[in-house]
């Protein structure tokens, strides 16, 4: 039976890890007011807790999975959402669903067209992070310089809002050109996450990347000890550019696109 659900009906039912179920975490701890939430329970047991993210640039979907060994279909709980009328889904349109890595085998998600591993990443040794570079914070009225940006380089995670609601830096060369993006998705005292990370295309390859990362990775470090991110598991060079900056992967994720 599928229970529609608030963050504290959420959170009483069960812990939830933040390295283990980071996304769900997420929505119940700090983006309660955009997620909607709903539990499976059959004959008192808890199988599952899924959440649906509003206002992002795609249907974003999460599952966690909490009756053990037990495969898990999740058409039920999908239409639940598809009912809510406070979602839009129309036909034809596909969304994602994220999966903690150690669940995937278990769960069976009808119509999916794709599917790519993500990597929760955690900072743990600061003492690797380069010296402070040339990047600098930008103002309010600058927002438009991160939003041009970020479409040039084809972040599919950004949110225009993000650049207001939290610190955004930029690496600008001697023309004043943006040449290199990074900011957060999350910047509060209990964890960060840094996000929005990129480099024009005609300024790669010249360690900028590296630099503003480490940048953001300190500015991280002025709001909470917990500093993480999130890379894709295709993308070797990005992690190899993490490691050496001192993260490590604390867990994974699958990122399943389907037909809706």
């Amino acid at each position: 039976m599928i229970l529609p659900m608030n963050r504290e009906q959420v959170r009483s039912l069960a812990p939830i890890s933040l390295e283990q179920s980071y996304i769900l975490y997420g929505n119940v701890a700090l983006r309660a007011e955009r997620s909607l939430f709903a539990a499976d329970v059959e004959e008192g047991e808890l199988r599952a807790v899924g959440s649906y993210l509003q206002g992002m640039p795609f249907h974003a979907f999460s599952l966690q999975l909490f009756a053990a060994e037990r495969d898990y279909e999740v058409t039920e709980m999908l239409n639940y959402f598809r009912e809510h009328p406070a979602v839009d889904l129309a036909a034809g349109q596909t969304g994602v669903f994220a999966v903690p890595h150690a669940c995937l085998k278990r769960v069976t998600i009808p119509g999916t067209l794709s599917q790519r591993e993500m990597q929760l990443m955690k900072l743990v040794r600061p003492e690797k992070l380069l010296a402070p570079g040339d990047s600098r914070l930008l103002a309010s009225a600058e927002a438009e310089v991160a939003v041009e940006l970020a479409q040039r380089i084809g972040m599919i995670s950004f949110r225009a809002e993000e650049v207001v609601e939290m610190p955004h830096i930029a690496l600008f060369s001697e023309q004043d050109e943006p040449m290199a993006l990074a900011g957060f998705h999350v910047y509060e005292e209990a964890f960060v996450e840094i996000g929005n990370i990129g480099t024009s295309e005609k300024h790669r390859q010249k360690g900028l990347g590296t630099q503003i990362t480490s940048d953001v990775s300190r500015l991280g470090l002025e709001k909470s000890p917990n500093v993480y991110l999130m890379v894709f598991a295709d993308n070797p060079q990005a992690i190899r550019v993490y490691e050496k900056l001192g993260y490590e992967t604390v867990s994974s994720y699958a990122f399943v696109e389907f037909a809706l």
